[in-house]
């Protein structure tokens, strides 16, 4: 899926790294740019031809064929360029202020491109007032691809999307794909400015264009939708660069990239998530408008040319009179995060910083961060610059509580005395959601690392089953699905399972399956958090049952349903499946022209636990029916079914030259490294090492160190957990 490559129907582009020299030669980097003048020879009727200009001619040949010429493009690297062919249509063109925006997809998807046209529509006007320059490439076309490597990609003007990240129906998407959707879609658009108007001199600089766009669509979307509280789902998805930036073979926000290739593999959380928060951290430092001053510089001086991180560091400074370089330089360059623990000394507050990992036999670092720390203190917020390794704050008498993080807004851990730990969960209902969610996210990796015991964690949790913020309850039900699923041993989980119900029976039964007429998104996406646990995790007979029974319902009247309910009810069919009903997820997951939906059913028959299901479920993997672009996730989602982990792993070993010539894409291949890390078991991790040692992957280089540490680490806690789980359960609990 690199070059010009066939996808269904469509002939498309995608040209990020250095692909776009195997169709045309050029200077393929992005310092060379150059203003591009494409023309498509022979192409039949009846196909619509797209790029980054708009069309200026397209005429029959008298030979047969036609030919599509572009109007010439701004200056452009040559990654940037892209071509489109094949049967699509369009959504009805509409104006982002002077500029028409088109929605594309294969004809019989055509009915789902209005979402992505109303947010493309409403954003455009948005950037530009941020960014304080009017959008540059005269026109936007947005194209849904039947398989694509990637999410998306921001080509100028000719923007290329993974159908699932594109294409829906609002009547049935859950909330979750519509907030995922709009900010994918923004993510791109804010590229058009940052990336494509003003682009990073070489691929070490990636995280400029990824981290800021990561950072501006949850931005802007806020302020296009703010009850959709988009920043709590960004707190959320930063826990994935928390947990990789916690191991030894993590790697800098800017890395070294000596080729084209290696950029490949920096297309991970550390460049987007945690880049887009490390900005964040640097803004609510400096303050929103002397940031976008800062921001607005850096376009004007460097519109339509290269810049490198200095140089906006540079802006930032000039714009907020602060030396933003030395503390920047620090969260950029350096690999990463430091856990900051505060502890009461002599009526003062001892906050002291070391470089956090997730595996307690690591060997301590000296690493060290000027951290913009955001204290609150009994409610009240002080801002004080870590510059040390250990320093004293005076609260001005004795506090009630203290917070590490105010707003969770800084990319670091924070961990606590007992006194103060005890002080902060008695003030729970005090702190805002997002602080809560990070406490949960914070004493999770401090479990891992074995700094916490596994019961007051538990005792937390237990202390949040009627939570009324359902991120906060994503969060918790997220930590018992992992100890659920990796934590306990075959034995305890009846016990672990019922007490997980116990804590979710009341509130479950509250809400019930069938929203009120009017419900607020709020409280539906409760009502998910909470079947999501009676369900999934706890296994609840009564409530699988009125699950599947829903699912039945759901095949004969599509709309009955709380689309926010979806993957539950599926999982949950698919999970008791027999053989009718694999058949029927199987046709689903064929015939379904909503992109959500079928990836939905598709992983569901990844999830069947009937042995004699498994293993058709396995033999689909390399079967056409799982298109590439799904293949990795399809395979890991078999290796995190109990059911399925065997079979799975041994199609992996047995039938290595297919895999592998599925995996047929770096980013493909390294997905599929990293599903290895569903494997929970020693023999696993021993069969994982000597099987990625007999298959070297030069593509996957960093996912395989990576994939092996967090296996190792993972292991490891497993066999920490189970014992102490299996005390807890046996134990009195409160």
């Amino acid at each position: 899926m690199r070059g010009l490559y066939r996808a269904g129907p469509l002939a498309v582009t995608q040209f990020e790294a250095a692909d776009a020299r195997r169709v045309f030669p050029c200077f393929d980097e992005p310092a060379f740019k150059a203003r591009w003048n494409l023309q498509l020879v022979g192409l039949p009727d009846g196909v619509t031809a797209l790029s980054n200009g708009a069309v200026i001619k397209d005429q029959k040949e008298p030979g047969g064929g036609r030919t599509v010429q572009f109007a010439e493009t701004p200056p452009l690297s040559s990654y940037l360029v892209a071509i489109c062919i094949g049967e699509l249509a369009s959504s009805p063109e509409r104006k982002a202020r002077a500029y028409p925006v088109r929605t594309w997809a294969v004809p019989q998807k055509q009915a789902l491109t209005a979402f992505g046209q109303e947010v493309a529509c409403a954003v455009m006007p948005l950037l530009e007032d941020y960014f304080g320059q009017p959008y540059a490439y005269g026109k936007v076309d947005q194209v849904g691809v039947p398989d694509f490597e990637a999410g998306a990609m921001e080509n100028a003007a000719c923007i290329t999307y993974r159908e699932v990240a594109l294409l829906l129906d609002p009547k049935t998407a859950p909330l979750n794909v519509q907030k995922r959707v709009a900010e994918v879609i923004t993510h791109e658009l804010s590229h058009q400015w940052f990336g494509n108007l003003v682009t990073m001199v070489w691929w070490d600089d990636l995280w400029l264009n990824e981290a800021f766009a990561t950072w501006m669509a949850y931005k802007i979307v806020d302020q296009w939708r703010p009850q959709w509280r988009v920043w709590m789902d960004f707190e959320a998805s930063k826990g994935a660069a928390l947990h990789l930036d916690a191991l030894k073979s993590s790697h800098p926000i800017r890395a070294e990239i000596h080729n084209a290739e290696e950029a490949g593999e920096s297309f991970d959380a550390i460049t987007y998530e945690k880049g887009g928060a490390i900005l964040r951290m640097i803004e609510a430092y400096l303050g929103e408008e002397k940031f976008r001053e800062g921001i607005r510089l850096y376009m004007r001086r460097h519109r339509e040319a290269n810049a490198t991180a200095d140089d906006l560091w540079g802006a930032l400074a000039e714009s907020s009179g602060q030396p933003i370089l030395e503390l920047a330089n620090g969260w950029i360059r350096q690999t990463g995060y430091p856990l900051v623990t505060l502890a009461q000394q002599e009526g003062k507050i001892r906050i002291a910083q070391k470089r956090f990992f997730s595996d307690p036999q690591a060997t301590p670092e000296p690493t060290q961060w000027l951290v913009p720390l955001v204290l609150k203190v009994d409610g009240r917020e002080r801002r004080v610059l870590l510059q040390s390794r250990e320093e004293t704050l005076d609260p001005g008498g004795k506090p009630g509580w203290v917070l590490g993080n105010a707003g969770a807004r800084g990319f670091y851990r924070t961990a606590y005395d007992p006194e103060l730990l005890r002080r902060l969960v008695a003030a729970l209902p005090e702190l805002r959601p997002e602080e809560r969610m990070a406490l949960v996210s914070d004493q999770w990796a401090l479990v891992r690392a074995n700094a916490v015991k596994l019961d007051g964690f538990l005792h937390l949790l237990a202390g949040l089953r009627n939570e009324e913020d359902h991120t906060v309850l994503d969060e918790v039900v997220g930590r018992l699905g992992y100890l659920e699923h990796r934590g306990v041993s075959d034995a305890d989980r009846p016990a672990f399972q019922a007490w997980v119900r116990g804590l979710f029976a009341g509130p479950g039964a509250d809400l019930g399956w069938n929203p009120a007429p009017a419900e607020d998104d709020e409280r539906r996406l409760r009502r998910a958090a909470l079947l999501r646990a009676l369900v999934l995790v706890a296994r609840d007979p009564a409530e699988i049952a009125r699950a599947t029974e829903r699912f039945r319902e759901h095949l004969q009247h599509p709309l009955a349903l709380d689309p926010n309910l979806l993957d539950i009810v599926v999982a949950a069919a698919a999970r008791e499946a027999d053989e009718k009903r694999f058949e029927e997820l199987r046709e689903r997951a064929r015939t379904e022209l909503d992109p959500a939906a079928k990836r939905r059913y598709l992983h569901a028959l990844a999830m069947v636990e009937d042995p004699r299901l498994v293993d058709r479920a396995v033999a689909l993997a390399l079967d056409p029916f799982v298109q590439m672009q799904d293949f990795a996730s399809y395979l890991g989602t078999l290796l995190g079914n109990r059911a399925g982990r065997e079979p799975a792993w041994r199609l992996v070993q047995t039938r290595w030259d297919e895999v592998r010539a599925k995996a047929d894409s770096p980013m493909i291949l390294r997905r599929l490294v990293e599903a290895l890390g569903n494997l929970p078991e020693r023999r696993h991790l021993e069969e994982v090492e000597k099987f990625l040692v007999a298959n070297e992957l030069p593509p996957a280089k960093q996912a395989v160190a990576q994939t092996l540490e967090r296996l190792r680490a993972d292991v490891a806690l497993r066999e920490r957990l189970v014992p102490e789980l299996a005390a807890f359960l046996r134990g009195p609990r409160s």
